[in-house]
């Protein structure tokens, strides 16, 4: 009797903590609430049987079921409840089931179920059944199907496994940015899966949005009518490089799905031990995208426009204003916002004569999500005034296209002042600058003593003047002034030539990207390492062949080499390379060997290009 005395008075406390969790999980869950209506199959025959779901994921009262008029109700409304405690998070789901035969043919709708939650009543979403003509006793050995999806047959997996590609937006402007998902919808259970296929965003400029768990979450998602699980493969923030209609190639994925073997000979021990399912291997992809590009309207464009495109703003600043000659100030331009901000170049600035400056030091502070890309970009500009004075620094407009307003905005910029004193270092002399008055003694040197006797006068046959050496000497600041004139004038053709000017750099910028991909390497990061040496390898291409990165694809690469007389050999090892580095990035697996050859073959790569290329 004490015994059930203790057991009383311990499940009290253990009531009370399952009753206010319950009142916990209708307070929380009553702040966002979902009613959704799902079915088993939406293609079905007369006299077949379905299940027809509505799922709360709270508690509710008042249930009002649609009209079922054209259906038989063979069972419902069965009624089923669920709470979950996870990591401290209480969640719950209500579902009420019918299981529904069809009377007759036709398209016919499942109109909209409501319940009521607290005071407000929600309602689900109708949904069309296609019902098609046939045998209802062959239908009756199909519920089965409908009420288990992992005993699908081999010929039902494309209705049960398929993928979609899906964009924020089918009409944008050049330069503006949308979002492109690829997902997975499956009934299925997927024993394993790859990718076999990147897709190739020709035209577009891209950046991956980073998953942090690097897994791809499975969550409930309801497509005409039928519940999904659906896994959100890759996400792209895309940005068109050019005006017309563009495709986004598909991409495509293996899976190995275990689904019902469809054989007359399961027994019981067959399906016991799992000889009643098969595994099957098929592929799976998406079907291309259309997206059609405007170009950036003509009308109203200002003359300063470089081709920022979103919702931006930008600051000026200047460090050091009051300095002196040869010393050096830091000018920067920050421009903030949503938009093509990785894309922007730097300014070209107006500034007085007096005052050097060199290209500028970009910094990038800029997030990629699916909202897009956001952040800032700095261009922090390093000059140095040679003389004395008072110099200004005229405004510097900023001009964009904002996409959602369809118009050119320009944002003034401020004007700065320079106060230049004269340096230690240099002459610090101005064009209107008098000369100053030195003091200058001279010493014992004031009075000389009158010498009375005669002077020896000595005849030197090697006189400096008339002398080779003379004449050497008398040249030597006429050739260095025209050596001088020649290397200005190279120095000019050759930053002229930027074409030109990326083809010589092209090698050395891509050593510094294979620099820090050893870096990726020797700490294992396995994706930062493939995308610096994707981004180096893409970017020798292009600088090499002089190809923008609109252009940057695999069929403009091959055609290119092929026109500049490189091997086949070689050119099918430039795709490889490309193509590793592309499923390298999404693959599920990292494998560490692939990472050293990766490398290494860049490497050869380029070294062999570089060669072939000069010839």
């Amino acid at each position: 009797m004490n015994m059930l005395k203790d057991n009383l008075f311990i499940g009290k406390p253990l009531r009370l903590i399952i009753i206010l969790s319950i009142l916990f999980v209708q307070f929380s869950s009553a702040q966002d609430v979902s009613f959704s209506a799902s079915v088993s199959k939406n293609r079905v025959v007369v006299g077949e049987q379905f299940q027809v779901s509505f799922t709360l994921n709270t508690t509710g009262a008042n249930f009002n079921p649609p009209d079922f008029s054209n259906f038989a109700v063979l069972s419902g409304p069965n009624q089923s409840s669920s709470v979950q405690i996870i990591n401290g998070s209480v969640s719950q789901s209500q579902t009420l089931s019918y299981i529904l035969s069809a009377k007759k043919e036709g398209r016919l709708t499942i109109g909209a179920a409501s319940i009521q939650v607290g005071n407000k009543v929600f309602s689900s979403k109708p949904f069309a059944i296609e019902v098609g003509k046939g045998n209802p006793q062959s239908a009756q050995g199909n519920n089965n199907n409908a009420r288990n999806n992992s005993n699908a047959y081999p010929e039902d997996l494309e209705s049960n496994i398929f993928m979609i590609a899906s964009a924020s937006k089918s009409k944008v402007y050049q330069g503006e940015q949308l979002l492109v998902v690829f997902k997975v919808y499956t009934r299925l259970n997927i024993v394993d899966n790859a990718l076999s296929k990147a897709p190739s965003f020709n035209g577009f400029w891209s950046e991956e949005v980073p998953n942090p768990t690097r897994q791809s979450e499975l969550h409930a998602e309801v497509l005409d009518g039928i519940q999904f699980q659906v896994a959100e493969i890759k996400k792209t923030i895309l940005i068109p490089q050019r005006a017309g209609t563009l495709t986004i190639d598909p991409l495509e994925m293996e899976v190995v799905t275990r689904v019902k073997a469809k054989s007359k000979n399961n027994n019981f021990f067959d399906q016991f031990f799992g000889g009643g399912y098969q595994d099957v291997k098929l592929t799976i992809g998406s079907k291309p995208l259309k997206i059609e590009v405007m170009p950036l309207p003509e009308k109203g464009r200002p003359a300063d426009f470089n081709g920022a495109v979103g919702q931006l703003s930008i600051e000026a600043s200047i460090k050091n204003s009051e300095l002196k000659t040869d010393e050096a100030c830091n000018l920067s331009y920050t421009i903030s916002g949503k938009g093509n901000l990785k894309l922007l170049e730097p300014f070209k600035l107006n500034l007085p004569a007096d005052i050097e400056t060199y290209d500028p030091k970009i910094t990038d502070k800029i997030n990629v999500s699916v909202d897009g890309v956001k952040g800032s970009r700095t261009f922090d500009y390093l000059l140095i005034p040679r003389f004395a004075g008072s110099y200004t620094i005229p405004p510097l407009p900023f001009s964009y296209f904002d996409p959602q307003k369809a118009q050119y905005v320009t944002v003034p910029g401020p004007d700065f002042t320079l106060k230049v004193a004269k340096g230690q270092g240099g002459d610090g002399m101005s064009i209107t600058r008098g000369a100053e008055k030195e003091d200058v003694k001279q010493l014992g040197n004031d009075i000389r003593y009158i010498k009375t006797n005669l002077p020896i006068f000595i005849h030197t046959q090697n006189a400096l003047f008339g002398s080779s050496f003379f004449w050497i000497l008398l040249f030597i600041p006429a050739l260095l002034y025209l050596g001088f004139l020649l290397w200005f004038q190279k120095y000019k053709k050759d930053h002229a030539d930027i074409i030109g000017s990326r083809k010589r750099k092209a090698s050395s910028m891509a050593q510094k990207q294979l620099k820090s991909a050893a870096e990726f390497l020797k700490n294992n990061e396995y994706n930062a390492f493939f995308e610096e040496v994707f981004k180096a390898f893409y970017g020798y291409i292009g600088n090499k062949l002089s190809l923008s990165p609109a252009e940057l694809n695999k069929e403009k690469i091959k055609s290119n080499l092929q026109e500049r007389s490189i091997d086949n050999q070689t050119i099918a090892r430039v795709l490889e390379l490309l193509e590793k580095c592309e499923f390298a990035r999404f693959a599920p697996v990292k494998d560490e060997q692939k990472m050293k050859e990766a490398y290494d073959q860049s490497v050869e790569l380029i070294s062999q290009l570089e060669a072939k290329l000069k010839k």
